[in-house]
């Protein structure tokens, strides 16, 4: 898919373009103030985020929410922008809710994020200059996960709970197995990934190797099940549990090896269940998708 070219005046209207993953880079020239819009619908009640480089003089930038004071983060960012140079901006947001804007160049470190308690899907883009700006915009984009999981990922955000080392596994922790194995998701280069939590470790599967991974979030609820699935499939209310680096959606999955239940990532587009054993990444071809029964407003996802 080739990159979309916006030219924006001096002006606080946006120019919308429809978005179907969860990042997007930009290359961006402007001599200070390039607004970036994040929103579900283009209604005037749609959810925003708006995100300011280089404003205030080209000295800092913010991140606003629905338009409300004071700005839910902030960075000092002198000089980053350039009306004879492009910018390479990344800009990521993850199914739990944290929102992150790193140079293109250095995306594994943020110089500005935001975790939103309450996150919303984001369907639209929209970008502008002002305050006496005037830019020019490249935007590459291309469709991954489907607007129906990407509103599930966001309607079930609420059963992951973030642990923590003092309190322990929250009461209504969802249990795997008998042997003290539970369910959990953390992040990982690019990826929000579910995994198995043992001792107050997730173990995660990501690049051919397992990950330990002592910042993660819980799946809490109570009426969960497992089905029998093959090969990439998931049955019908599948709980999508994290993205992949490219935007793919992620299901949990649990397998049986040695007598010892394992939890790993379903990967519909790979086709197969990852899970993490003895250090490595381990692929499945037959596993049990979880599936959960609360009403949570979708009732037939097509993959």
């Amino acid at each position: 898919m080739s990159p979309i070219r916006i030219t924006t005046a001096d002006s606080l209207d946006y120019r919308y373009i429809p978005i179907t993953k969860n990042s997007v880079s930009l290359g961006i020239k402007a001599s200070h103030d390039a607004r970036i819009a994040l929103r579900t619908h283009l209604g005037g009640d749609s959810n925003v985020y708006e995100i300011i480089i280089g404003g205030w003089g080209n000295t800092m930038s913010a991140i606003k929410r629905n338009n409300i004071e004071p700005d839910v983060a902030e960075a000092d960012t002198r000089d980053i922008l350039n009306p004879d140079e492009i910018c390479d901006i990344f800009i990521q947001w993850s199914c739990d809710g944290l929102l992150s804007v790193s140079r293109e160049d250095d995306f594994d470190m943020p110089f500005m994020s935001y975790k939103d308690r309450s996150p919303f899907v984001i369907n639209y883009i929209g970008v502008s200059t002002a305050w006496g700006a005037t830019g020019e915009w490249i935007i590459e984009e291309c469709q991954f996960t489907s607007p129906a999981i990407r509103q599930q990922l966001m309607d079930t955000c609420h059963f992951w709970v973030d642990f923590s080392e003092a309190f322990g596994l929250p009461r209504n922790a969802v249990m795997a197995s008998e042997d003290g194995l539970y369910i959990g998701r953390a992040h990982h280069q690019g990826t929000v990934t579910p995994g198995g939590i043992r001792d107050n470790v997730c173990t995660i599967a990501w690049g051919g190797n397992g990950h330990e991974k002592r910042e993660f979030q819980v799946l809490c609820g109570k009426d969960v099940n497992w089905v029998k699935s093959w090969e990439g499939s998931v049955p019908l209310h599948a709980l999508p549990a994290g993205e992949t680096e490219d935007g793919y959606a992620l299901f949990v999955g649990r397998v049986l090896h040695e007598g010892i239940y394992h939890i790993g990532k379903i990967q519909p587009n790979h086709q197969v269940c990852y899970i993490p054993l003895n250090g490595q990444e381990m692929p499945y071809l037959e596993y049990e998708t979880l599936i959960i029964h609360d009403n949570y407003g979708v009732e037939c996802i097509g993959r």
